[in-house]
């Protein structure tokens, strides 16, 4: 950290003394001694000051979380995450906790499902969510916490108030990985706390808080399977705590499991909304309105199981079983590339990916003394996803078989009609069924590791410094993908000079090995032509994580007078991240048709012969320094205009390797006007730096076609990463208020709108935008175009700073909790209005989402919970409202069918206490989405593979899970 970096630190938490002191100074003599009310205390079944120890005593509902509730601290004493102060104050940021009990009630099988379906992570990656190919972020099968829609890479996870290493090279974290078997809560931070945090917290911050004070032995072992009898799950865990010379050493363990099997392309679901799935097309009709339709089975109008002439005077003619023809059936309505019922394929992908995943996690602490505490803790978790996503294909002008008259297999009715027809050759579409599945393959293996020591320095200041190591080892398989030149070389099959098929271009001497194949109606299995034509792609990414950091915080204590001593805060941090990406040997090679007859131009000279994914090897590094101050200042308390009134500010410089110096900082209020009623605000600047990926990334590249001085012009661009991206930048303000009635013991309300203004998002301009870019004058833009001696173009797109994003909109939460019938019945309303969704690229129109299906404009959870000692009935209502599948679309104009309707679903789980041999028992029976309710159809525009409902949506259906839980 420079000098200057030290004096900005040290001269706004300086300023912020003389500013208390004179908004103080009236107060002193306007106080009135009313104690104020403690927002804890007057909380639902709220939790103590200091963190629950028996894991087995429910912590409560989902709570908006005040100034009393506590968060893990590595210190000891209660902070709210969010904030690094110790409470003594109000907190002036939303925080929404949910302990592991309320959220395994609504979502047994995972606790992250249970967070997604908070109305704040509308739009998160589920495990659960199909995936037609492997990105290059790495994400596939992985559960990625997204609030307010601005981007996982923009949502910063902890574990116990410290970072996770990322397990994708889009800098994110795979929920996954957490021992949920030990989690007591989920603290969310739904505001920015760079200040507090660093880089990625933007939208927010996810806390994952274990109950590192568990004593004894505690199981739990579930079974769920849907109604339909499919996707059958099996999980468990096991945790154990202990302590020993009079509680200053301490142990805990646990181990947790989880299986589920997927739903693979090949087979039917039994869920009719799927399986004979909707698609959304351009209109057929050149000039139509509305120019894009949402038909039903939607269907291939290229290809075919046996293969299908798409093109030519033989167009319409379908190859049946044993090489007979038969006119192909093009359906009620028939685009360029997919139809409405008819002949044709369908072109979908597996409902859902088979899931295994376990972790284990060990703490250790020993107080060796009041002033020292060394603990060190490790964790290793491992998730596998494989899903049988799809059927090979092969079909339009850039994928398409030739088939040429020399053809051996060619039946011998078609050669007479190419021989009439004078054709020579002919476009033959398919889908390769007689190839394995398509499946995309997902491993991770995490480890993190943390030593570290905290204590107290006398009086009121405590500190902690620790060292934290993190490493993720991320194996991406697409396996079975076709490999282009064996492909096309394979289909060339002519009859040698002894009258044997063999392949075309080895008569040539080329591709040895080359198995020629019969395209000509469906076909048997074949494992030498299989491991002829397909491979394995193969990406290897390991991202290490070290993090050094040291706090202190504690109370200015009597030195200045005012309304009660002023809480401080302060610390420093080095952390370094590291990525190696390796890749299997073809992934960089080039696509080399030199000798073969038939091979798709549009594919020639492609970077990647595989046909999908081709990922590229990169490594990269950077660092970062730095250190944040914070300051909670008592301003009033018990005035005629306040009972109290705390400010809080923060601030914090970075220093990146790659970027150099950016500094986040933060302000808040807590007024607390009477005892039922306290308002809060926060206003803060906060970053999130480039990961790995956009900086690293080497050129990817990509074929198509470009208006170009006016004629349309073949280009091949390339996306690149850029390492001179500067950190994106955020403003966030939240604003809201807490109502606790005196007169209504037992009820809670908290309302508060927020809003960020995201800056200098990372994005790449489209190559024809660099194109008009160069055209309006823009030279840099032009240094990205190069004209080859061809004619074509070559465009360079890197990551730039570009895009603007803002999201806006009202949080509320209401909660009750009374005595009914002899138990206790606790009641919690979560919901979200969202008022604005926009984004924008210099050059284009600004592009508004709210309400489409992943940005509703009103989305919530109703909780009823009834217990008493022997049983507890839960019950969930979650509400979608109405939506649109884009919001820029007007309905009869640019599309036939727009809207989706409101959707409900309701969650029900039974628990039945027991109590035998001196511990306690649980038995459960859980139902989601009790009603069976199907998604509304909600299909993107189709490319390559249909999706017939939105991921915000319950692709599954009604799911029973079973389960036990026990403890000593």
């Amino acid at each position: 950290m420079t000098w200057n970096t030290r004096k900005t630190m040290l001269a706004c938490g300086a300023a912020m003394v003389p500013l208390a002191m004179m908004l103080a100074t009236p107060a002193a003599a306007q106080q009135v001694p009313t104690p104020g009310a403690q927002d804890a205390s007057a909380m639902p079944n709220a939790p103590a000051t200091t963190p629950p120890a028996d894991p087995e005593t429910p912590t409560g509902d989902l709570k908006s979380a005040e100034s009393n509730a506590p968060a893990s601290d590595p210190g000891g004493d209660i902070v709210v995450t969010g904030s690094r102060v110790a409470t003594g104050f109000k907190t002036p940021t939303p925080v929404t906790m949910a302990s592991s009990e309320q959220l395994r009630e609504s979502a047994p099988t995972n606790l992250a499902d249970g967070l997604n379906q908070l109305p704040a992570f509308n739009g998160s990656t589920k495990t659960s969510s199909p995936s037609t190919t492997n990105s290059r972020g790495g994400s596939s099968g992985q559960n990625l916490l997204n609030l307010r829609g601005l981007g996982a890479q923009r949502t910063l996870v902890l574990l116990d108030g410290r970072r996770l290493p990322a397990t994708n090279s889009g800098g994110s974290v795979d929920i996954n990985i957490i021992p949920q078997g030990l989690v007591s809560r989920v603290d969310v931070v739904t505001g920015g706390a760079s200040a507090a945090y660093g880089s990625d917290a933007v939208a927010g911050v996810v806390n994952f808080v274990l109950d590192t004070k568990l004593k004894g032995f505690k199981a739990e072992a579930l079974g769920g399977v849907s109604t339909h009898g499919d996707l059958p799950s099996a999980g468990g865990s096991l945790a154990f705590g202990t302590s020993g010379m009079d509680d200053r050493l301490r142990f805990v363990a646990g181990v947790d499991y989880f299986y589920q099997k997927g739903l693979r392309a090949d087979q039917d679901t039994g869920r009719d909304w799927f399986d004979d799935n909707a698609g959304q097309i351009v209109n057929p009709v050149s000039g139509a309105r509305p120019t894009n339709l949402i038909i039903p089975s939607i269907r291939s109008s290229l290809g075919t199981i046996g293969g299908l002439i798409s093109a030519g005077p033989l167009r319409g003619t379908q190859f049946l079983a044993g090489g007979g023809s038969a006119p192909f059936d093009y359906g009620t309505i028939t685009g360029t590339a997919f139809q409405s019922g008819g002949d044709g394929a369908r072109a979908n992908i597996g409902l859902q990916p088979t899931q295994e995943r376990y972790n284990a996690f060990a703490r250790t602490e020993f107080e060796i003394a009041p002033v020292a505490t060394v603990f060190v803790e490790g964790l290793y978790a491992r998730s596998h996803t494989n899903q049988g996503a799809f059927v090979s294909q092969n079909v339009g002008s850039n994928a398409a078989y030739t088939i040429y008259r020399d053809n051996a297999y060619l039946p011998a009715n078609i050669l007479a009609r190419m021989v009439a027809a004078n054709v020579q050759s002919f476009q033959l579409g398919r889908f390769e069924s007689e190839l394995p599945l398509v499946e995309n393959e997902s491993t991770i293996d995490v480890y993190h590791a943390s030593v570290g020591v905290r204590g107290d320095l006398g009086g009121p200041w405590k500190y902690d410094a620790s060292y934290n190591f993190g490493q993720s080892d991320q194996e991406l398989r697409s396996n079975n993908l076709t490999v282009a030149r064996n492909l096309y070389a394979s289909a060339d099959a002519v009859r040698n000079s002894a009258g044997q098929i063999v392949c075309r271009s080895t008569l040539a001497g080329l591709d040895p090995g080359c198995t020629p194949r019969n395209l000509f109606g469906p076909q048997a299995s074949n494992q030498g032509i299989t491991d002829y034509v397909t491979g394995d792609n193969v990406l290897n990414l390991r991202l290490r994580q070290q993090v050094v950091s040291a706090n202190i915080r504690g109370d200015l204590g009597d030195s200045i007078q005012l309304a009660g001593p002023i809480a401080v805060a302060a610390g420093v941090e080095y952390r370094k991240e590291t990525a190696r990406q390796t890749t299997d040997a073809l992934s960089p090679t080039r696509i080399d048709f030199t000798g073969i007859r038939g091979g798709p131009s549009a594919l020639s000279g492609r970077q990647g012969p595989y046909r999908f994914f081709n990922p590229l090897p990169f490594s990269g590094e950077y660092d970062i320094r730095e250190g944040y101050l914070e300051v909670a200042v008592p301003v009033l308390k018990d005035s005629a205009i306040a009972q109290s009134l705390d400010l809080n500010g923060a601030i914090r410089h970075a220093d990146y390797s790659t970027s150099g110096g950016v500094t986040t900082w933060k302000l808040g209020a807590s007024w607390q006007l009477v005892d039922d009623l306290r308002f809060r605000g926060t206003w803060s600047q906060d970053i999130r730096a480039p990961n790995l990926l956009e900086l690293f990334n080497p050129a990817t590249q990509l074929n198509g076609n470009v208006v170009f001085n006016g004629v349309t012009t073949p280009q091949v661009n390339f996306a690149t990463g850029n390492r001179d991206l500067k950190p994106e930048r955020a403003r966030t303000i939240t604003f809201g208020g807490v109502y606790q009635p005196g007169w209504l013991r037992g009820f809670q309300a908290s309302v508060d709108y927020y809003k960020i203004t995201l800056k200098d998002a990372i994005s790449t301009l489209a190559e024809q935008r660099v194109v008009d870019e160069c055209a309006a004058g823009n030279q840099t833009q032009c240094a990205n175009i190069t004209v080859l001696p061809s004619g074509s173009l070559s465009i360079l797109r890197p990551n730039l700073n570009l895009a603007q994003q803002t999201v806006a909109g009202i949080d509320f939460e209401l909660g009750y909790k009374t005595e009914v019938a002899g138990g206790d019945l606790n009641l919690r309303l979560v919901g979200n209005h969202a008022t604005q969704n926009n984004s924008e690229t210099p050059g284009s129109a600004v592009r508004e989402a709210l309400g489409e299906t992943t940005t509703p404009k009103w989305s919530g959870i109703l909780q009823a919970t009834w217990s008493n000692e022997a049983f507890s009935l839960f019950v969930q209502e979650r509400f979608i409202s109405a939506a649109k599948l884009d919001a820029t679309r007007v309905e009869g104009v640019d599309i036939n069918d727009n809207t989706t309707p409101a959707v409900f679903y309701t969650n029900l789980t039974g628990t039945y206490n027991l109590r035998i041999g001196g511990g306690k028992q649980q038995v459960y029976l859980s139902i989601a989405n009790l009603f069976d309710r199907d998604p509304p159809l909600s299909p993107p525009p189709v490319t390559t593979f249909t999706t017939a409902a939105s991921s915000a949506y319950d692709p599954i259906g009604r799911y029973a899970t079973l389960g036990v839980r026990v403890s000593f």
